[in-house]
Formats: C-alpha cells, structure tokens, sequence
C-alpha cells in the first residue's frame, strides 16, 4: 500500500519557463554534459560526482564543464541557475500535490541550495524535503532514497517516487521505491502528465 509520494524538484515540479537567458551553447552544454565529463581528469570528475552536496562544488563543477566546452561561467549565469526566481512550479503541480493527500508528502533533490523559499512563495504545502546537500548523498545512491523514506517516516515499499530523470530517479527502483517516470519540458511547454501518473497508482 502506497502511504507517500516522494517528488523529484527540477523538471518534475518545477522547472524555467524560459533559457533565453542562457546562450545557445551553454544551453547544449546543460543538456548534454556528457562528453565534457568524459574528458575531465579524476579531481575534475570528483568534484563533478559531489556537485550537489556543496554550494562550493556545484560552482567548481559547472566552472570545469563549461571551460571544457570553450565557455566562460559568468557570476550572473551562476546566480541566475540557483535563484528561486528563475524556477515556476509546472501548471500542474499545485493539483498533483492537491490529489496526494491525505497521503504523505516530500520531495527528494539533487540540489545545492535551499528550495523551501521556491513552495513557500507557491503556497505549496510539503511533509518533508531530502536534498542532497543537507543529507550528504545525491540520487541515484540507494541512500538518498532511504533518508527521504525516514524524513517521511515510511518504508520504501510504501512509497511512490515520480521523476522525469530514468537514471537518478529511476534508481528508487533498486532502493524498493515504486517508481514513475514522466516526461518534462519546460514551464509553458510541458503537458500536464503529473496526475496521469500519479492515476495509474490508484492516487485521483
């Protein structure tokens, strides 16, 4: 029986109505940081593992992969990625929390700074939030999924994770979470699949 349901942030519940602020290229890099990890060196790709437990590691990990792609990292492009104004919940998200109830709530993150402000302003209401940088340990790590099952105070068996990530999210699997992807875009883009699936768990 599914007693929680545990939210990815980025892409799932949130996400930016627009890039326009970010350079082409440096929109491809975010999307696509795979070949540039590949040609980090064994410090590099350390801190690039640990990116979302520091504030200091997230800067010095996207400073190296977009020095590896030939790009700057200005201050404001930095500031802009971690700003909580920059970041709009999907049209379907106040509903999709709505229809949890009275399930738990929490929401499980990859992430380097604090996005309670973000659900504050929204008048979003959450049992508990697992983010990686206060728990130590970042998705896909079985471990992250636990810590967020404790702070809800559920076996992994009776949760339910949704996320958009098949990889970081999609390890809830391996940790005895029910899991269920979704397809994500960004805010305005996106269609409103977050109650589609949490229905195809019993949860309308």
């Amino acid at each position: 029986m599914i007693k929680a349901v545990l939210f990815d942030f980025a892409g799932t519940l949130f996400g930016r109505p627009t890039y326009r602020w970010l350079s082409p290229q440096h929109l491809t890099v975010l999307r696509a940081p795979a070949p540039y990890v590949a040609r980090m060196n064994t410090a590099e790709r350390a801190v690039w593992e640990a990116r979302d437990l520091t504030p200091l590691a997230n800067r010095s990990a996207y400073w190296t992969l977009f020095r590896l792609a030939g790009l700057s990292m200005p201050d404001d492009l930095f500031q802009r990625l971690h700003n909580p104004a920059f970041w709009l919940p999907y049209p379907d998200t106040p509903a999709a929390l709505e229809v949890v109830r009275p399930l738990k709530v929490g929401v499980l993150s990859n992430i380097s700074w604090d996005i309670r402000p973000v659900f504050s302003r929204e008048s979003l209401s959450v049992d508990a939030f697992a983010l990686s940088f206060e728990i130590g340990v970042s998705k896909p790590s079985a471990r992250a999924f636990e810590a967020a099952c404790v702070r809800l105070d559920v076996e992994p068996s009776e949760c339910l994770y949704v996320g958009d990530d098949p990889v970081a999210d999609g390890a809830a699997v391996a940790a005895g979470l029910r899991f269920q992807q979704i397809s994500t875009a960004p805010v305005g883009r996106r269609e409103p699949v977050l109650l589609e699936a949490l229905a195809r768990h019993g949860i309308n």
